[in-house]
């Protein structure tokens, strides 16, 4: 195979290895991805709901080509060299835990921070051309890159098991790509290669934290200045059948033939919009691949095609040669290219076995004249989009526009030509800002080189002029380019209520359509049906979701899910740091909705029986409360139902003590959180009772609740938790060891034993509160979604509310449901309601062979911890989160993401071998252990329904609250819960 038009020839050893048994042979240095499909095995993981997924991308973001080597699971076939005697399987959806690993953990954590003046992230053109002209500087400069050699994935080298003679590259863009590599070196750049970016921290306005995994080691790199060249991902193509093995990107594709010289077994079909599918059609056939076709969406026989290609020549002729020599090698291999189609359904049975094509159509719809090809391979090439994740967590301000030619807009940065942004030493080079192509890329990592470099003081001596004039150049060049590949074609055009949107979770656009109704953003959508919550985090399927769900309106970097770490799974026996702990709660400002509207009084006001603000749990619980007693009732709701706590919770049900709520660190003593208890017993049964009700498995499990001991000073201090529990009902028992690991068998040896409490469970709040809203919606209650409240009156007998939107409500009663923004409710209606907003963190990873099946916390330190349905493990415990700069995201901690894995992996050493998949954060409410409830005193009508413990409580607060208004009594007494207990009291 000589894909490259030069001699290249074998350098490594020829090693083996076995693949479900089956014994191949690979050259020392290839990857395991191009072993496989070179040898015809292309599938690699077990998808969530069945069926083999396999190589997608070829760089590492996807996860398709999960393996497990050598029993270590998790292991990406893309990024991992062959080596002699591997032992490889297939990946299992639910990766597996060894209880009694021969060794705790392969990951290690250091607590050495690196410094460096400038940080370039990612040896793409843009971070190659960026790190030597700061280089150039005499700035300190560290480049890092995921890969095992520099070149992204325009540059791609050859791998170290292939040489060329006397070192020359085999084509002349490798050849580009070797040279600047070696001027970098000489330059004495610090390259890092095999190195993982896994998180990015900007915790104060002047600091950046960058968390990277390297050899198996976490550590963090504290740069003053840091240039994002991270690239871009092909943009999905969502059609029936593209999860099929054999289906990759045109980039994934060309990655196995460049670098590693192998394709997988044709036919092989090119499909896409743009001039990089004619550049692997072509490389493929010099490579003796046999290319059933190429699909181009585009009209490139069309005047304005042609035009536009006599542009583009203009600027960058040596470009639009090479362009004609592909055209010219696949026509004289008599390699056909449908002009004006694009692919319809790809078809098979475990793998591709034919592709549909159909016609674009003039409006970018499908056209009913249909081929229907066979092949085992495809390509897809529709486009690229920036890997915009680290920008956005350090808080670049991003917009949308469009993707070259296409109909489509992508999530671009907003950034100044030498690549600076919103977020001071924050430089943004190449395409992980916008599509611009290689040589705009070198130009801006030129320019943002030298930018980053003067903001740590240095001195740019480097004429930046032609630099300039070359950006100007190519824009030009790109514009024109891609005009003449103008496609009309609308980016779902394929798509069927059946075809899989979320590779990583199996969700289908079907499942998208049904969750739309009542979720009109992508993070509620997340939320209710898991789309984007898999290993690639949603690289693959928010595009498509977002357009799924698109409205007229323009959209923002807000309709996304706000951005989290870790922005790739990593290993929780990397990040585990002991930390210390309890220190209070972090309190903080509740974010307000943005803007003020007058009231409009041309719209007649909305009038109700009962107006509750807030659609969390509670307001939801309430509200069906009231509704299935024929109250006619209203909710608010400034985001969308269970947007906030209620939806961003880790679904424990808790009947005993958490270890912070007794004893010394307890609020009020611990008496407020004591006197809960018999609530939370009373609601976790009515939990039971609603499970069997609404019209979803809202994964109620009554599990019980173990929180363990390590000493005997901790076991004397649940001894006395007990006994406090047990005096209020609650049947919480002190076992011994020999108990504990019968229910846990994978608990830490330092555990001597625990208090366990059956009545505990767990719950998916992604489940639960929608499930409420339905059967709230369908008892009669009517939710109004964005309408943040503004005013507050009474008149005329009645409140009277106005919201953002300027529209009116009219309600005999109110009821303030509106968790950490009760107190702000409070405020407008005249009263204090001592609420506080106080973020927290939660932790999941990726899914797991049964390891816990019990709610499990500590008697002193802090973790919640519990096992979903589908084999994620929930890590929580009142560890505090903050708000992003400048967007004021809820966002963990560096610090207690670090802590709370540390307690979770001391606790359950099994979990060491997990990655995690996402953090998260949510406002939580900070009162003094108790929640508020009951009518107000001295405001007749105004009826508080709050607590910290909203998840838990939320079916027994709706429904004393819709007693107090129908039945005007409880049979609770109140009197602990009732605003009135903190008169005379400090409650700032």
């Amino acid at each position: 195979m000589d894909a490259l038009g030069r001699k290249v020839v074998k350098k490594a050893p020829e090693v083996t290895f076995t693949f479900e048994g089956e014994q191949l042979s690979a050259l020392e240095g290839q990857s395991l991805a191009s072993a496989l499909v070179g040898t015809g095995h292309l599938s690699q993981r077990e998808g969530r709901l069945g069926g083999k997924h396999g190589h997608y991308c070829g760089m590492g973001a996807c996860f398709e080509c999960l393996v497990n080597v050598d029993g270590r699971h998790g292991v990406r076939a893309c990024m991992t060299p062959v080596q002699q005697g591997l032992v490889v399987k297939h990946h299992p959806y639910k990766s597996p835990l060894a209880y009694e690993p021969a060794e705790p953990t392969s990951f290690k954590t250091s607590h050495e921070r690196v410094t460096t003046d400038v940080l370039v992230i990612g040896a793409g053109p843009a971070g190659l051309q960026a790190a030597l002209s700061a280089r150039q500087t005499s700035a300190d400069v560290l480049l890092i890159d995921e890969r095992a050699s520099l070149g992204g994935q325009y540059f791609k080298q050859l791998s170290s098991a292939y040489t060329t003679g006397k070192g020359i590259a085999p084509d002349k863009q490798m050849q580009a790509g070797r040279s600047l590599i070696e001027t970098l070196v000489k330059a004495d750049v610090k390259p890092w290669h095999n190195t993982l970016v896994w998180g990015a921290f900007r915790e104060h306005p002047d600091q950046i934290k960058i968390g990277v995994e390297r050899e198996g080691v976490a550590m963090i790199i504290e740069p003053r200045a840091v240039v994002i060249a991270t690239g871009a991902t092909e943009r999905p193509y969502p059609v029936p059948g593209w999860t099929l093995p054999g289906v990759m990107t045109t980039g994934g594709l060309q990655t196995l033939l460049r670098s590693y010289r192998t394709a997988p077994p044709g036919p092989v079909l090119i499909a896409g919009n743009g001039p990089l599918n004619l550049q692997v059609a072509a490389e493929l056939v010099s490579a003796g691949v046999e290319v059933a076709g190429v699909v181009e969406s585009a009209s490139l026989t069309s005047l304005t095609a042609l035009a536009q290609t006599g542009q583009a020549t203009r600027h960058a002729p040596a470009l639009i040669g090479a362009g004609l020599g592909y055209l010219l090698t696949l026509k004289r291999a008599r390699v056909p290219i449908f002009d004006g189609y694009t692919v319809a359904a790809i078809e098979g049975d475990g793998g591709v076995e034919s592709v549909v094509i159909a016609p674009v159509t003039s409006t970018g719809e499908l056209g009913e004249s249909t081929r229907r090809l066979q092949v085992k391979a495809i390509g897809l090439g529709y486009g690229f989009q920036p890997q915009a994740e680290i920008g956005r967590l350090l808080g670049v301000e991003h917009f949308y526009a469009p993707a070259m030619a296409s109909v489509t807009k992508v999530l671009s940065a907003d950034r100044a030509e030498d690549g600076s942004c919103n977020v001071p030493g924050v430089f943004i080079a190449g395409e992980a800002g916008g599509f611009g192509g290689a040589q705009l890329a070198l130009a801006q990592g030129a320019l943002a080189g030298a930018a980053a470099a003067k903001h740590c003081g240095y001195k740019v001596s480097a004429d930046l002029a032609s630099w300039h004039a070359q950006q100007r150049k190519h824009r030009r060049f790109q514009k024109a380019l891609w005009s003449a590949f103008a496609s009309p074609l609308k980016p779902l055009a394929g798509l069927t209520d059946e075809t899989v949107v979320c590779r990583c979770e199996g969700i289908t656009a079907g499942d998208i359509f049904a969750g739309r109704e009542a979720c009109s953003d992508v993070a509620s959508i997340k939320r209710q049906t898991r789309a984007g919550m898999g290993r690639c985090q949603g690289r693959y399927c928010a595009a498509t979701v977002s357009l799924l769900i698109a409205s007229d309106r323009q959209g923002s970097q807000f309709d996304l899910p706000a951005p989290q770490n870790p922005i790739k799974p990593v290993a929780i026996g990397a990040l585990a740091i002991e930390k210390g702990e309890w220190a209070g709660h972090r309190r903080v400002e509740t974010p307000s909705a943005s803007g003020h509207h007058e009231i409009d009084t041309s719209q007649p006001a909305i009038e109700v029986d009962v107006l509750v603000i807030g659609a969390g749990v509670a307001g939801s619980s309430t509200a069906m409360s009231l509704a299935r007693q024929g109250v006619e009732v209203a909710v608010l709701d400034r985001g969308l139902p269970n947007g906030e706590a209620s939806g961003g919770n880790a679904g424990s049900l808790h009947v005993q003590l958490l270890s912070f709520d007794f004893g010394t660190k307890a609020e009020g003593g611990g008496g407020p959180a004591a006197s809960t208890l018999p609530l939370q017993q009373a609601s976790a049964s009515l939990w039971e009772t609603l499970a069997g009700e609404l019209d979803e498995d809202i994964e109620f499990k009554r599990s019980g609740g173990l929180m363990v001991a390590e000493n005997e000073t901790q076991l004397r201090f649940l001894e006395r938790k007990a006994a406090l529990e047990r005096s209020l009902g609650i049947d919480t028992r002190i076992i011994e060891r020999a108990d504990v690991e019968r229910k846990l068998p994978a608990i830490s040896e330092a555990v001597i034993g625990g208090a366990w409490c059956a009545e505990e469970g767990k719950i998916n709040p992604l489940l639960a509160t929608p499930a409420l809203v339905r059967a709230a919606t369908l008892a009669g209650a009517h939710f109004y979604t964005g309408e943040a409240v503004q005013t507050i009156e009474r008149a005329n007998g009645k409140w009277q509310i106005g919201t953002q939107s300027g529209r009116i409500y009219r309600a005999s009663r109110v009821v303030n449901a509106a968790g950490a923004w009760a107190g702000d409710i409070g405020k407008l209606a005249g009263i204090n309601v001592p609420v506080h907003a106080a973020p927290l963190q939660m932790i999941v990873t990726e899914a797991a062979e049964p390891v816990v099946d019990v709610l499990l916390a500590h008697a002193d330190r802090h973790l919640t911890l519990k096992q979903a349905a589908n084999g994620n493990v929930i890590i929580g415990g009142g560890w505090p989160a903050g708000l992003s700069i400048p967007f004021g995201y809820q966002r963990p901690l560096l610090d207690s993401i670090e802590g709370n894995l540390w307690v979770a992996r001391h606790v359950l050493p099994a979990l060491g071998q997990l990655r995690v998949l996402r953090s998260w954060a949510a406002i939580n409410i900070n009162i003094d252990g108790a929640p508020i409830l009951g009518e107000a005193p001295q405001l007749p009508g105004f009826y508080n329904a709050v607590t910290s413990n909203g998840f838990t409580l939320g079916p027994l607060v709706g429904q004393i609250t819709a007693d107090l208004i129908t039945r005007g009594k409880s049979d609770w007494n109140l009197a602990p819960f009732s605003l009135e207990r903190f008169e005379g009291k400090n409650i700032s």
